[in-house]
């Protein structure tokens, strides 16, 4: 037999404890994209020792972490997708579904199944928090969501499941495709039609190592940064009347759907800054693309929020 990429499946649960997995973890299925995947690493540090006859005095491991990123296609009513957004932006959804980004983590433990006829093997990693979160949309193609990790460490591989391990299959709702972005409003440029929609959100994560340990004692996280790509057809100045006395970029609101039959997430931004414009020539259609970043909003109290469709 063979192990064969179409049939590694990944599994998802929140820790408690952070960097511990649940005794009796509830996983949630999420489905990826072949690609996909999940690494335990470590830096290399050589020996500067001299040994008899030139030999060289080795290597060793310092500073194990886990890196790798999960490739996604968006859908609505995905539990996985929606623990991997709370820890992307640091929140929790509230009980009308709203994320709001704020300071507030989750920690995660990822499991990887493979395959061999009917040998199952498993890697499991813990403490996990999303670094960086890439949502991409565009006119003719599936919306995409791209979630990479930084880690704590791998566990020892197992051939079997986890005792009392339970597992939810993912959401059978349709992925999201370029029609179902709509309802697309960004201060300042009136009524244009859009071509593609980039959202990046990025936290500066970085392991923290101690003496005497195999494994980090947590992720720290620096600050965190979002930006917003809209590239749309050119109809007017619009975009550069964004940018006000040569210079200056006011902020502006922006707001987007992501829906299918009513169900699915609204991306809200209340305050971001332009950049200037881009022109560029694709082919028969002359596009320019505007380049946002968002900043902290009084009245909401954060930079970026997800609603849950329909709201509650």
């Amino acid at each position: 037999m063979a192990i064969n990429p179409s049939d590694t499946e990944f599994a998802i649960v929140a820790e408690t404890v952070a960097g511990t997995t649940p005794a009796t973890p509830a996983f949630l299925r999420l489905e990826t994209i072949v690609g996909s995947n999940l690494n335990a690493t470590a830096d290399p540090i050589v020996s500067s020792t001299r040994r008899k006859g030139r030999t060289n005095a080795g290597q060793r491991l310092v500073n194990p972490r886990v890196e790798g990123t999960l490739n996604t296609e968006l859908t609505s009513g995905d539990a996985a997708t929606d623990l991997l957004l709370e820890s992307t932006f640091s929140g929790k959804f509230d009980q009308d579904g709203l994320l709001k980004a704020g300071t507030t983590e989750t920690d995660l433990t990822v499991e990887r199944k493979w395959t061999d006829g009917a040998t199952l093997m498993f890697s499991r990693f813990f403490g996990l928090q999303v670094a960086e979160f890439a949502l991409n949309a565009e006119f003719g193609g599936i919306v995409t969501a791209d979630f990479s990790f930084l880690g704590r460490g791998r566990a020892t591989p197992s051939n079997t499941a986890l005792a009392g391990a339970t597992y939810a299959d993912a959401s059978t709702a349709p992925k999201f495709a370029g029609p179902d972005v709509k309802n697309i409003v960004i201060g300042g440029l009136g009524e244009v039609d859009y071509s593609t929609l980039a959202l990046t959100v990025t936290q500066d994560r970085a392991t923290q190592g101690k003496l005497g340990s195999p494994f980090a004692r947590g992720i720290g996280t620096a600050g965190k940064t979002v930006e917003l790509v809209a590239t749309l057809y050119r109809k007017d100045f619009g975009p550069e009347n964004l940018i006000v006395n040569g210079i200056e970029n006011p902020a502006v609101s922006i707001q987007f759907d992501i829906e299918f039959n009513g169900a699915g997430y609204r991306i809200i931004i209340p305050a971001a800054q332009p950049s200037f414009p881009e022109d560029n020539e694709d082919g028969a259609n002359q596009m320019v693309t505007v380049t946002f970043s968002p900043l902290g909003d009084a009245a909401s109290g954060t930079d970026i929020m997800i609603q849950k469709l329909p709201v509650a």
